[in-house]
């Protein structure tokens, strides 16, 4: 899985209304890591920068939460 999804599949599972945090996103991601695969900081940050900057991603404060064009696009 990559970092992009697991990000997205965080933010959905953890259902917060206010966003979640990087902190969080990333515990629920470590606690789903496969046990052969080993995490990666630098590529986890430059895959939550990456997706604030294509817009899939809106960032408020500290929080994450998935915008309404990627919703969109992920009902299809």
């Amino acid at each position: 899985m990559s970092y992009k999804a697991g990000i997205v599949a965080a933010i959905t599972e953890l259902k917060d209304r206010t966003g979640s945090s990087s902190i969080a996103i990333k515990k629920h991601m470590q606690a789903n890591l496969p046990a052969d695969k080993k995490w990666m900081n630098a590529t986890f940050l430059a895959a939550l920068k990456k997706a604030v900057a294509d817009g899939d991603l809106v960032q408020t404060k500290n929080s994450y939460k998935l915008s309404a064009d990627f919703k969109k696009k992920a009902d299809r």
